[in-house]
């Protein structure tokens, strides 16, 4: 058997098809091009692809004699990458180890000179494919894999093309001879690619759905956190809150920009990031897409928090920030971790305040900045806008307290430093204080008390983008709970707010951006304009602040979601917790670390297995129906007929021996022999008759 799996030495000999090398070029190119939109390095993509095809050419040239000197240079160059990959790393620079694997691609290029090289090229594509699926953010990348896919069929069809119809592996094997001419045609050659494709297409629809589900997504923490390659952002950070949609003019019940003028319903920027929250503002959001979150645990994505109420507007009574200094390279630490961590990456498509969105309770905060800003309800400020392009990273603790704990909770006693989260203006009705009391009158908690007004909330109160406009002399509140019975998120979270601190219980108002949609696809959260969003943060004496959500279409209790440790863990699998001695745990951290990879292995084998079977039934189902498929399918299934034969009489295929010695072992066989004389050696296809009469035969003489 070892001497079947032997590479054929044809693989070896230098390969003069230029349509293959164009062929594997392409894929290379495509792999390229996938690296330069996933990184948006588009000097990847000349730099790279024109290398390439610098070194397909030169090495096209040579590979009748390729230089003893040329693969002594490669190697060397390919050290002076890789050393400029760690110097990269270690400066800082974006994507080191992208521009490493389009280098190194096109280096090794000037090494191909056989059809085995080729089928490496065709390999370093996808391995530049793949490394840009790890970076890509949305389905676009879709088109380059079915694009490389193409390619792919495209090289396997010609190259079956030009070498002509397979010759059986056991039946005899005609004496070496002259390559056929260009003008003498090549035996089945199409349709032997019409066979490839099948073959392919066969593999690819059982093996590309597992083996996109099983790509590797990091979901833990990585080497090297996300972060802007940038010159650090040496403003000072700012009380105030930057938003990029100045000019702005906020006036009751409308508002006006530049961008407005066309559509006076939609903005990209949402009103409440600013310095404060007027209720009177109307109007809706775009669909812009604004960031990109990767992250290992759903979330909302926190801004910062408003605390003082005027009857009509939001502000914050404490603008004093706490500055952080950066410990490290754009590295800041905010506070220990006492429970679990997860982390987010944030990749900013449009401008955005001077605020760093986080998901949770953020720990450390990763931004090329000389400082950072925290503010007195835990929002962090920066100095400048947030611009389009910008990447940081965060880790957060878990914020998850269940209902139970929280149920224990029976005092809420509020610091003395902390009085302002039960501040109320003199606006605020008798009816309103009354409505706090009927709702929470059966509760006997108050976190039960929190649940009964957000649930009447969210039940009793539609959503409305355009209520009616704020009247003049009186409260929001007031107006929103009992005259216009409709309004958005802002109206929601006041209400609750107000009626939980004339309960005693501190609360604040929240603002940012609801998780988004994630794409499965890319494992990116997609956020829009139209997700910027408000919601009340509760204080629990001993747990700190946690989110409610009133407004009806969210989430309820947007506390932060299950920790993804990989990718399975969406169906349930995850690394099993176990508690034991330190050296017991040192050897089951060694496990958890090999798990992964020896479960995506165990994967792989079962895929290929199960497409290996199928391909089986499929050509087995083929062979007994020869008629519906090309003659080629007749030859081959002459041959088995007669591996058939030989193995009812005791006779071993092999290649080296012909027809005629192998007759003039068994004399019985020399009837058929012309037959499979015809079928291995007539460049045409043979006659279903060839088929018929041998198998006859072997009916016949299986009687006597």
């Amino acid at each position: 058997m070892r001497r079947y799996l032997r590479l054929s030495p044809q693989l070896k000999l230098p390969e003069d098809s230029r349509v293959l090398r164009g062929l594997a070029l392409a894929a290379q190119a495509i792999g390229t091009l996938a690296m330069a939109y996933a990184t948006g390095l588009w000097w990847l993509a000349p730099v790279g692809i024109g290398l390439a095809a610098l070194a397909h050419r030169r090495a096209y040239r040579v590979r009748q004699a390729p230089p003893r000197w040329s693969a002594i240079t490669i190697l060397i160059l390919l050290h002076v990458a890789l050393c400029g990959m760690v110097n990269a790393i270690a400066a800082g620079l974006p994507y080191p180890q992208a521009q490493f694997a389009v280098f190194a691609m096109a280096l090794v290029s000037f090494e191909i000179y056989s059809r085995l090289n080729l089928y490496s090229a065709m390999g370093f594509g996808m391995i530049n494919l793949y490394v840009a699926a790890t970076l890509s953010r949305d389905t676009l990348f879709a088109g380059f894999l079915l694009l490389y896919l193409g390619v792919l069929l495209a090289f396997l069809w010609r190259a079956d093309s030009e070498d002509g119809a397979k010759q059986n592996r056991y039946v005899l094997r005609p004496a070496p001879a002259a390559p056929p001419s260009a003008t003498q045609p090549r035996a089945g050659g199409r349709m032997g690619g019409v066979a490839w494709v099948g073959r392919v297409l066969a593999v690819a629809v059982v093996t590309v759905p597992l083996i996109f589900m099983l790509t590797p997504r990091f979901a833990g923490r990585p080497l090297f956190m996300p972060v802007s390659i940038t010159a650090p952002v040496d403003f000072k950070p700012r009380q105030d809150v930057i938003n990029p949609a100045v000019p702005l003019v906020q006036i009751t019940g409308a508002r006006t920009n530049l961008d407005e003028a066309r559509d006076p319903q939609t903005s990209d920027y949402y009103y409440g990031f600013a310095d404060s929250l007027d209720l009177s503002y109307r109007g809706g959001l775009s669909d812009t897409l604004m960031m990109y979150v990767s992250s290992t645990a759903w979330s909302y994505w926190r801004g910062y928090a408003f605390d003082r109420y005027d009857g009509r507007a939001w502000s914050l009574s404490d603008t004093q920030l706490i500055l952080g200094d950066s410990t490290s390279r754009a590295r800041f630490f905010l506070r220990e971790a006492r429970g679990e961590t997860f982390i987010q990456s944030f990749y900013i498509m449009q401008d955005m305040p001077n605020i760093l969105w986080t998901g949770g309770q953020p720990l450390e905060i990763f931004y090329p900045a000389q400082e950072i800003g925290l503010d007195t309800s835990g929002g962090i400020r920066i100095g400048a806008a947030l611009e389009a392009g910008t990447i940081y990273s965060v880790i957060s603790e878990r914020v998850d307290v269940p209902a139970e704990t929280l149920r224990t909770v029976t005092a809420m006693d509020v610091p003395a430093d902390m009085q302002k989260y039960l501040q109320l203006p003199d606006t605020i009705t008798e009816r309103t204080r009354r409505l706090a009391e009927d709702l929470t009158r059966a509760a006997p908690t108050p976190y039960d008390q929190v649940m009964a007004i957000k649930d009447y909330l969210r039940t009793s109160i539609p959503y409305d983008f355009y209520p009616p406009p704020q009247a003049q002399n009186t409260d929001a509140v007031d107006q929103f709970l009992f005259v216009d019975r409709r309004g958005v998120c802002e109206h929601y979270v006041s209400a609750m707010i107000v009626m939980l601190r004339h309960l005693g219980i501190a609360s604040r108002f929240a603002v940012g951006y609801g998780s988004g949609d994630y794409n499965a696809m890319t494992g990116f959260y997609e956020v829009r304009a139209s997700d910027a969003h408000a919601w009340v943060e509760v204080y629990f004496p001993g747990y700190g602040w946690l989110p409610f959500d009133p407004t009806p279409g969210w989430e309820a209790l947007p506390q932060t979601g299950e920790v993804r440790q990989w990718l399975l863990s969406q169906f349930g699998l995850d690394y099993p917790d176990i508690s034991l001695g330190a050296v017991a745990r040192a050897g089951f951290g060694l496990l958890r670390v090999a798990f992964q990879p020896l479960l995506l292995l165990a994967l792989l084998a079962v895929a290929l297995w199960l497409a290996r079977w199928l391909w089986r039934r499929a050509r087995r189902w083929q062979f007994q129906r020869p008629r519906r498929y090309h003659r080629d399918g007749v030859r081959r299934a002459i041959f088995r007929e007669y591996r058939r034969i030989l193995r009812a009489r005791g006779l071993a295929p092999e290649a080296a021996r012909t027809v005629q010695e192998t007759a003039a072992a068994a004399p019985e066989l020399r009837e058929i022999a012309p037959l499979i004389e015809e079928a291995a050696y007539r460049p045409a296809p043979p006659a279903p008759t060839l088929l018929a009469a041998l198998r006859a035969w072997r009916k016949r003489r299986s009687k006597l």
